[in-house]
């Protein structure tokens, strides 16, 4: 190849490996403070591999001596990786030109011993991360290592009587410029990544605090009404003129309206901020028994006749605490949903290597629209009701790894299908 194609895969090798290395690093959640092990051996690597591929393949090859980019490599370990990264990419690159070619290690040493005192002071005193200008002290630190190489060169080749013509002064000067423009194009790009990370993380943080605080106004807009429901009946409570009757009345309404707050507060933490699961093995045959004896009196109070037709076994990993409650949600929705009685049916089966689950009611039914809307944050076809506890099954229902689906009609009936995956 000629030197301009030399040129091109030397600065192809250095940036895009190391510009991959940043990108996969810096993706992870707070990364951009953090200065783990595990980044940089992998830091050391890459730029190990790019020092010995640069020492390898030199661009510019005048007589007694070969010009490459090795500089480069070592100033990225230095500069993201610290002094011992930058110490073990230069040991390596000793260590193979020992061992791969003789004659130019006593050079190489020369030129590292010169040069790495230098680079160290001149990090350790610029203090170069907490600068405004992050791209242009790498780049001017690469240029003046590479001048600093070409003069040690020319005074060796001075002293050794050696030819200093035209075109070893021109290829010094391109030394000097490529390693300019290659360290800019390697410091701007990761500037860059790190910047365009920085914004998102921030984007998505800002979500964050947004979806919070809309939940959190919503959450204490529906505990307020309850609360002040029940503090007017304890003001009428502390009437002396109420009658016994109407105190077990009243009483009872304030409990019913405090456990309202209460049933609100529970799910708002289950979403907010799920616990910890410990996934077992579980029968949703088994589980059935204990679901009916849940439901029952609920359902007998509003005329809802109950069926159950489970296939034994139906073995998922699932957490029993979470399970109960995602189907206790759906199975009440559906009671609810038929005002005046009707029949609610669960259906389990296997199919393939999932368990299917399906929840039918003979309600009022949906729309299309509703049922898309269903889920959402505070989203509910009930009245008094905040929808926190459809988001907290649908939650439930995904962190399992299943699949929930929605098939419904006005006046026709709903029926929730739950898949999820057999053991």
């Amino acid at each position: 190849m000629n030197i301009f194609d030399d040129l091109l895969l030397n600065i192809l090798v250095l940036t895009v490996p190391i510009v991959l290395t940043h990108i996969f690093w810096l993706e992870k959640p707070g990364s951009l403070d953090s200065y783990d092990k595990y980044r940089q051996v992998f830091l050391l690597f890459i730029c190990t591999l790019a020092a010995i591929f640069c020492v390898t393949h030199p661009f510019f090859k005048p007589i007694g001596n070969h010009f490459d980019l090795h500089i480069i490599p070592v100033l990225i370990a230095f500069l993201y990786g610290g002094i011992r990264s930058g110490l073990a990419v230069s040991g390596f690159i000793l260590a193979y030109v020992y061992i791969m070619n003789g004659p130019n290690f006593v050079w190489i040493v020369t030129l590292l011993a010169l040069l790495i005192p230098f680079i160290v002071a001149f990090i350790a005193l610029s203090n170069w991360k907490h600068l405004t200008p992050k791209v242009m002290f790498p780049t001017l630190l690469a240029f003046i290592s590479a001048l600093a190489t070409f003069c040690i060169t020319l005074l060796y080749r001075v002293g050794s009587f050696a030819t200093v013509d035209r075109t070893f002064l021109l290829y010094g000067i391109a030394y000097c410029l490529v390693h300019l423009f290659t360290m800019w194009l390697l410091t701007y790009l990761i500037a860059r990544i790190r910047e365009n990370i920085t914004l998102r993380q921030e984007i998505q943080r800002s979500e964050k605090l947004n979806v919070l605080s809309e939940l959190a106004a919503s959450v204490a807009h529906e505990i307020r009404n309850p609360m002040t429901v029940a503090r007017g009946f304890m003001q009428i409570l502390s009437q002396s003129q109420v009658t016994e009757e109407k105190k077990h009345i009243y009483t009872a309404m304030v409990i019913e309206e405090i456990d309202r707050a209460q049933s609100i507060i529970t799910d708002y933490l289950s979403f907010a901020k799920p616990e910890a699961e410990k996934l077992e093995p579980l029968n949703l045959s088994d589980l059935s028994f204990k679901l009916s004896n849940l439901i029952l009196p609920y359902a007998a109070l509003r005329g809802v006749d109950v069926q159950f037709d489970m296939k034994s076994p139906l073995v998922i990993q699932a957490n029993e605490e979470k399970i109960m409650q995602c189907l206790l949600n759906l199975t009440k929705n559906g009671i609810e949903a038929m005002t005046d009685g009707g029949a609610l049916q669960i259906i389990g089966f296997k199919r393939g290597p999932h368990i299917i689950l399906q929840i039918k009611d003979t309600g009022i039914g949906m729309t299309a629209e509703q049922i898309n809307r269903l889920g959402t944050p505070f989203y509910s076809t009930k009245n008094k009701s905040t929808g926190l506890s459809m988001m907290v099954s649908y939650r439930i229902i995904r962190t399992l790894g299943g699949l929930i689906e929605v098939t419904s009609e006005p006046n026709q009936g709903t029926c929730f299908t739950i898949s999820l995956p057999a053991v």
